[in-house]
């Protein structure tokens, strides 16, 4: 029987995190095997790729002493020729002469070890790029084994009732809107990075990237030079006429789009559908903290004590026994207290309560935590901070050391990123205990459509300059639309690149002057006008059209491999 996880934080650090590590050690030396790459032979290129680079560094810091011994040799000559042609018909002179030639001579003899130093770096330097493209070779078998699911795959095997889907399909978006109530109204003016869907225990749920456009403001500056006369008298009673002259100083501000990236997760369960809380970071101290916190804890108890016992608000909230979970999670804007208490049982509010109060293992209180009926919306400070996407690229290295330790690193990390965002739902049994739509929430058919998330996912993989208008000086919101789909599958998208134009204008600020006039300063700034371009790319679910777009690859240079689907873009003037 498989278990569930009640107790987040004291699974992760008593089982989960060694597990995890062991197994991703254990996989590293599987993807070694399966390669049948000659590990100790890399590490002698390695070991000699270092002992080239100390060289360079080495003969970098004689050639930096011998062009200084050059320079100052030369700068010693010129100045004892300074000195000779200043001292005309001074006894001494000469001896300057005899100066600045003998700098000349000890800097021209400088100068051959100069040049071979540089060669000699020239020379080491091409013998390391040709030992690297040894080293990238011996490991190639080895880069090509990462795949997209290593990392879910891994954590599949830690963790009890956790499942991710190979790619977030439409079935799986239309699911989460039917049922739990999603709203495509969250994408508006955004652009989908990256997202992976999977299940706890037949409950869906969606780590989502994503790029957001909004408006700020620009505050642009302008100056003007005036001058004017004015009639001066002197002590004596002399007048004459004095030009004087300012600088005036004048300000706009405009707005300016400001696009900024963010990450969430989103969760779906039938528990307790009637209710709707929200909580943010209470900001307390994990460790206690001093008198003021103890005094704002306080403060905050005091509130909740007195809202609690007003009757004549529409509020039906009334206070927990639990004070400190009360004081901590801080819901007083929750709508329904039955369901509350059904989802925050004792031990849910217990175990909440270390995940808020740990500051060894996790995260501790650094999470928002939204519930909406069926929906939840978690975000963290931790998650923005995290890396989502698995990209085999990011462990593919010509150095099978290095690449072991990026490999157990990134992987422990992304764990324990992805780990302490779920955790927050982990705590609460029943959401564990309730799975209403196994048939549903069961796996994903390597078949299956992809949705317009992972769609817009793969448009921004490829990077936006690809698709943006020639004119456009912003960055873009990516979005995407589906034309057509043929008998093999493959859909036809159009990709359109929403983003701004910049139009110079110029306004005018009348700023008091010195002369006791008003002057229009001119003030230059920036319209940003709304532009867009809509190019075309083609994306597959599942194995069968790789080699065709493998051909597209080859031809065109433009097709990209993500997880289990397979995109090209379409060759610019076709």
């Amino acid at each position: 029987m498989i278990e569930d996880v009640y107790e987040p934080l004291a699974r992760y650090r008593d089982d989960f995190k060694a597990k995890f590590a062991a197994l991703t050690r254990a996989k590293f030396k599987e993807l070694t095997t399966a390669s049948g790459i000659d590990v100790a032979a890399n590490r002698r290129l390695i070991e000699l790729i270092h002992a080239l680079e100390r060289k360079v560094e080495s003969a970098s810091g004689k050639k930096t002493l011998l062009g200084l011994g050059v320079a100052l040799f030369f700068l010693a000559a010129l100045a004892c020729l300074v000195v000779f042609f200043l001292l005309e018909g001074n006894p001494n002179r000469i001896s300057w002469l005899f100066g600045c030639l003998a700098g000349l001579l000890l800097g021209g003899a400088l100068i051959p070890s100069f040049f071979r130093a540089l060669r000699l770096i020239g020379t080491l330097r091409e013998r390391i790029r040709r030992e690297t493209d040894t080293a990238w070779k011996q490991m190639a078998p080895l880069n090509r084994l990462y795949t997209w699911d290593i990392t879910t795959r891994l954590i599949e095997q830690t963790v009890p009732r956790l499942a991710f889907d190979p790619y977030f399909t439409s079935r799986r978006l239309e699911d989460l809107r039917r049922l739990y109530g999603w709203s495509d109204r969250f994408n508006e003016g955004k652009s989908i990075l990256f997202a992976q869907s999977g299940v706890i225990n037949g409950n869906p749920f969606l780590f989502g990237e994503y790029l957001d456009q909004d408006w700020g403001t620009e505050t642009y500056d302008g100056v003007l030079d005036i001058e004017w006369e004015e009639w001066e008298e002197d002590s004596d009673g002399d007048g004459h006429y004095v030009t004087r002259s300012e600088t005036l100083h004048a300000q706009v501000e405009k707005p300016i789009p400001v696009y900024s990236k963010h990450k969430l997760l989103i969760y779906g369960n039938d528990a307790a559908p009637n209710l709707k809380f929200s909580r943010e970071p209470s900001g307390f101290s994990s460790e206690g903290g001093g008198l003021i916190e103890r005094w704002r804890k306080w403060r905050r108890l005091r509130k909740l004590e007195a809202f609690s016992r007003n009757l004549e608000d529409s509020s039906n909230f009334t206070l927990m026994g639990n004070h400190e979970f009360e004081t901590w999670f801080h819901t007083p804007n929750r709508n329904n207290e039955v369901e509350f208490r059904l989802l925050f049982t004792p031990v849910a509010q217990l175990q909440m309560l270390a995940l808020l109060q740990d500051h060894k293992v996790g995260y501790g209180d650094d999470f928002t935590f939204r519930k909406d009926h069926k929906l939840n919306l978690l975000t963290a400070t931790h998650l923005d901070e995290s890396v989502l996407d698995t990209d085999p690229e990011r462990f593919q290295d010509f150095d099978y050391d290095r690449a072991s330790q990026t490999f157990q690193s990134f992987n422990e990390q992304y764990f324990k990123d992805v780990y302490f965002a779920l955790a927050p739902l982990l705590a609460i049994p029943l959401y564990q205990q309730t799975r209403m739509h196994e048939d549903i929430w069961k796996g994903v058919l390597p078949s299956e459509r992809s949705s317009f998330w992972e769609q817009e996912s793969l448009a921004n993989y490829y990077g936006d300059e690809r698709f943006r208008h020639p004119d456009c000086i912003t960055e873009n919101i990516l979005k995407t639309r589906v034309l057509a789909r043929d008998e093999d599958g493959v859909s036809r998208v159009a990709v359109t690149a929403h983003g701004f134009r910049g139009v110079s204008r110029v306004d005018y600020v009348s700023v008091h002057g010195g002369d006791g006039h008003w002057h229009d300063v001119p003030v230059e700034w920036i319209e940003y006008m709304p532009i867009q371009r809509t190019s075309e790319m083609y994306v597959s679910e599942g194995e069968s059209p790789k080699e065709r777009f493998a051909d597209c690859y080859r031809n065109a240079g433009n097709a990209a491999y993500r997880r289990l689907i397979y995109s090209y873009l379409v060759p610019r003037g076709v």
